[in-house]
């Protein structure tokens, strides 16, 4: 029992670990397509803006002081926006410095959301072969193994304890 409990776990392991580089990897490319597209948004705003003599700010703070609703409107999406693309921007440079062999642990960390639940949906798993996720199974199965050696270990604690209290 005790060797198939670890060897379940490391089966496991090695498994979710594995993956972790794949799902990695296509949550970073979301990342990059939202983040080329926030900042294409950003741009026809900058210059439109620049095209009147203002800053974004600027543009942002005379279409948010409008009495027309619309227009204040857009000066708070626009503020928005801007706000979102560099929020996204600095996750995907941040998940693109990482080690490759780390990004899945900076993932977890500063993960967005909306972006990873959408990476999730079209998430196919895959052969690990890359270094980095060849790596991840290792350490994965390692993980794993050990995660079954307690749970096994606590079991035979907890069987002799109440065999000694009867």
């Amino acid at each position: 029992m005790r060797l198939l409990s670890r060897i379940l776990f490391a089966a496991l392991g090695a498994f979710l670990f594995g993956q972790s580089a794949e799902w990695t990897q296509q949550y970073l490319q979301r990342l990059g397509g939202a983040a080329d597209e926030l900042r294409a948004v950003v741009g026809r705003f900058d210059e439109g803006a620049a095209a009147s003599g203002l800053s974004r700010e600027a543009a942002v703070a005379r279409l948010k002081s409008q009495s027309d609703a619309l227009a204040a409107r857009q000066g708070r999406d626009a503020e928005a926006t801007a706000a979102r693309y560099a929020e996204v921007e600095r996750r995907y440079r941040d998940l693109s410095a990482a080690a490759p062999l780390l990004r899945p642990f900076v993932a977890l960390g500063d993960m967005d959301g909306g972006i990873a639940a959408r990476a999730m949906d079209d998430f196919r798993p895959a052969l690990p072969v890359t270094p980095d996720g060849l790596a991840l199974t290792g350490l994965g199965f390692v993980a794993g193994w050990g995660t079954g050696s307690s749970l096994a270990g606590a079991a035979r604690m907890a069987r002799r304890r109440r065999g000694v209290a009867t």
